[in-house]
């Protein structure tokens, strides 16, 4: 007898020291370099690269860049390395190429540590990096980062310098300096060198996909050293795949076999069984029956376990049989054995504890019984017989409803357990109207009067019966829900009487649903008093036991109160006043308004006119629906006052003549139920206090008109002509000024000259020489072009008008 057993292992024990096997590294495309090291193009090495990688400003460079500049040497143009089965490729020589670490960074352009991410990440076996160091050997510590977030050591890598390192992968192509223009070459015709160092993963992890790898560069004893890695390549995992066939062995001998094929997995492959001697082919031979582990190791030492088991046959046959072989529950069957092809004894019967060729057994359920016996070489025979139970058939049924009104039918269900062809005992429908059923039913049933009624079910099937079965049936008397309202509409806020009008039986519950109304008084089936602030609909039902009864829902309507409001165009004002008031009542038909005078009005919207002064109340009835009302009163709302009367007095009086120099004038306000006052001087000059004196500053006839406001705007203005200014008869010339500017008569002015704008001035120094020269009223500053005149006296000689003599005379300047 052959068995076949597959598995594909992903887990993998590691045991320590790595095998010699050649197998296939292929490039693996990262990001993660930090620095542009190979000159590709061009003639300025400096234009195509990031950094220098040594402390003698060296790059590497490719054989185009030579080939452009007579140089010998230079990497591959491609990036790609092989050697044997191995093979790197370096990311474009157009952009970030290398990864470049050193100590702490402490050398320029480098990173203390760096991460090299994979394009898309895979499971690997083991990777591989292409890499060097310069100015002395190099030391990096490996991490290996996987997507399911964990991560493992990948070991301590000592990275040679590149020049004159053993093993390498790739050597002689030179390095060149990095310059703008004549760059040189050095190191041909063996070096520089590029170097593999190969890191294992982990046998737990080799089904985990990779996600990057890390590296932190770790100090040795020179400062400067430094470690260029250029390239990733990695051998894909497969996981190995172990499928088994078993062959048993016969009883007392060692016949069995097992064989093994694999699939996957990192070759070669070593095999090891547990078997005496060791055997350590894929197939093991001469087994007697047993449990067997075979031990595969894979070229990385990682060990997969595989168990498989060696039946034993005998040479005996039982023939188990019972009788009868299919029975009701709680019969009894025999069950009897015999033995064939050898001799066998010690016969047992499972479950139980039956021994003897013949036993009797009453199983609850179909049973399989297992009986066993012993060869002459004591292995163990068995066979198997089966009892069948057959199922009871369960005479069970469900009525819906199974309490119900007089007059509402009852559906009875089978819902036990039995074949259609059963036979079907259903007792106790006398006194009900069968509508529709038969056998098994359903049944649709009427009892014609109250009461209960116990309905019975018995059923045999395959000669087995079923116990009985009785639920019962209620049939109850239905009430009568119906009630009265007293009254309908009510004005919100009022209440309505409920009173209830039907009949019920004494366990009957009602429900009432008032439709939001806040019930007053009232419990039970009432009467009720609720009251009302929306329209709702009441409802009631009634419930006695299963029978219910819903009355006709009634309609309360209740009409909202309006909500008066308003507002008048001015609240303050000066009599007589027309105001008009706007409504802004919200659920009304009918207005009414009191004003505090006169007759009640009725419009919507008044215009009420105030002729006294005083405080007035103004009231707002609402109505809406010809009954319900509601009422708004703002009290002191219109404030009705005097209005101001202007009026004044002036000192010198209307058409009195007065000559420019005593053109000042003294206004005395006499006006009434004023508080602010604004004057109009006819010159184009203002005042604002209650009583103002003013000076003309021109001859001239003047209007002057006073303007009278109270404090809520109401004004008053009143006009006076003409107050009259002439100019001078004769001029009042000052003799002496001090023009040092201390702010006190520091110029010669003639204020009557104002009213003689032709008027021409002219001042002569003692010596004859003019010094001032003005027009009209200008005040001399005792200047002359700008330059301050000396102390002394001076002369003067004014020319008014034609008809006028001229004025001549001295006046004295004074520091």
């Amino acid at each position: 007898m052959k068995r076949i057993f597959t598995i594909t292992l992903l887990l993998f024990i590691y045991t320590g020291t790595q095998l010699v096997y050649a197998q296939t590294f292929t490039p693996i495309p990262v990001t993660g370099y930090n620095a542009d090291i190979v000159a590709e193009a061009g003639t300025n090495a400096v234009a195509v690269t990031s950094t220098v990688i040594d402390a003698s400003n060296h790059i590497l460079y490719t054989q185009n860049f030579a080939a452009a500049n007579g140089l010998d040497g230079g990497i591959i143009n491609s990036g790609l390395f092989i050697s044997g089965n191995r093979a790197y490729q370096m990311s474009p020589y157009t952009a970030a190429n290398g990864l470049y670490l050193s100590a702490n960074g402490n050398v320029p352009n480098t990173l203390a540590a760096g991460t090299l991410t994979l394009a898309t990440p895979a499971m690997y076996s083991q990777l591989s990096i292409l890499a060097f160091g310069t100015e002395d050997n190099s030391t990096v510590i490996a991490t290996l980062h996987y997507t399911d977030g964990t991560s493992a050591n990948a070991g301590t890598l000592q990275i040679t310098d590149w020049f004159y390192g053993t093993p390498f992968i790739f050597n002689g192509m030179g390095r060149l300096t990095r310059t703008t223009t004549s760059p040189t070459v050095d190191g041909l015709p063996g070096n520089p060198r590029m170097y593999a160092f190969d890191f294992n993963i982990p046998c737990a992890d080799q089904s985990k996909l990779v996600s990057s790898v890390s590296f932190v560069y770790i100090q040795g004893p020179n400062i400067s050293s430094r470690a260029l890695i250029v390239g990733l390549s990695g051998v894909v995992f497969s996981p190995l795949t172990v499928s088994t066939t078993a062959t048993d062995a016969t009883c007392g001998g060692a016949s069995g076999s097992i064989t093994v094929a694999t699939s996957g997995g990192t070759p070669p492959l070593s095999y090891s069984w547990n078997t005496t001697p060791v055997q350590t082919t894929p197939n093991a031979t001469g087994l007697p029956g047993g449990n067997y582990i075979l031990t595969i190791t894979d070229a990385n030492n990682c060990v997969t376990t595989v168990r498989d088991t060696v039946a034993t046959l005998s040479m005996a046959t039982l023939t188990a049989t019972a009788t009868p072989a299919a029975i009701c529950a709680g019969e009894t069957a025999t069950l009897s054995v015999t033995a064939s092809g050898a001799a066998v004894s010690d016969y047992s019967w499972t479950p139980g504890t039956y021994t003897g060729s013949t036993t009797t057994v009453t199983p609850a359920d179909t049973t399989y019984y297992v009986v066993s016996a012993q060869d002459a070489f004591g292995c163990t025979i068995t066979d198997t017989v089966e009892v069948a139970v057959k199922p009871a058939p369960v005479a069970d049924f469900t009525i819906q409803p199974a309490s119900v009104c007089l007059g509402t039918g009852n559906v009875i269900t089978f819902s036990g357990t039995a074949a259609a062809n059963a036979v079907y005992n259903w007792h106790n429908f006398a006194g009900a109207t069968i509508q529709n059923g038969t056998g098994a039913g359903p049944y649709a049933i009427q009892f014609n009067a109250t009461g209960h009624y116990p309905v019975q079910l018995q059923v045999t099937e395959d000669g087995c019966t079923s116990a009985v079965i009785t639920h019962d049936i209620t049939v109850s008397q239905p009430p009568l829900a119906t009630f009265t309202v007293s009254n309908t509409p009510v004005c919100a806020g009022g209440s309505t009487i409920i009173t209830f009008t039907g009949n019920n039986g004494p366990a009957a519950v009602p429900t009432w649903d008032f439709g939001g109304g806040t019930v007053q008084r009232g419990s039970g089936y009432g009467p009720y008093t609720v009251r009302y602030q929306r329209s709702a609909i009441v409802t009631l039902s009634i419930q006695d036991g299963v029978c219910a009864d819903t009355a006709t829902p009634a309609a309360i309507t209740a009409i909202p109160l309006p909500i008066p409001a308003f507002t008048a165009d001015i609240t303050n004002a000066c009599a007589p006043a027309a105001i008009s008031f706007a409504n802004q009542t919200q659920g009304a038909d009918a207005y009414q308004w009191s004003l505090g005078y006169g007759p009640v009005i009725s419009e919507e919207d008044p215009v009420a006119h105030f002729t006294a002064p005083g405080t007035y109340t103004v009231s707002l009835t609402a109505t809406a629906e010809g009954m319900c009302s509601s009422t708004i009163t703002k009290t002191a709302y219109i404030n009705i006052q005097e209005p101001p009367v202007a009026d004044f007095s002036a000192a010198p009086g209307e058409n009195v003549p007065v000559e420019f120099k005593n053109g000042s004038f003294t206004f005395n306000n006499r006006s009434q139920s004023a508080t602010n006052y604004t004057w109009d001087f006819g010159d184009g000059n203002t005042a604002n206090t209650e009583d103002a004196q003013h000076k003309y500053q021109l001859p001239g006839s003047y209007r002057v008109t006073l303007y009278a406001a109270n404090e809520i705007g109401c004004t008053d203005s009143i006009s006076h002509a003409w107050y009259i200014v002439t100019p001078d008869l004769v001029l009042d010339i000052p003799n002496v000024f001090s023009p040092n500017g201390d702010g006190v008569n520091d110029r010669w002015s003639i204020d009557g000259l104002k009213a003689r704008p032709q008027a021409t001035t002219e001042i002569y120094n003692r010596w004859g020489q003019l010094v001032f020269t003005g027009i009209g009223y200008i005040a001399w500053d005792g200047t002359r072009k700008g330059q301050l005149l000396p102390e002394g006296t001076y002369y003067y000689v004014i020319k008014t008008t034609a008809g006028e003599k001229p004025y001549t005379g001295w006046v004295a300047l004074l520091r």
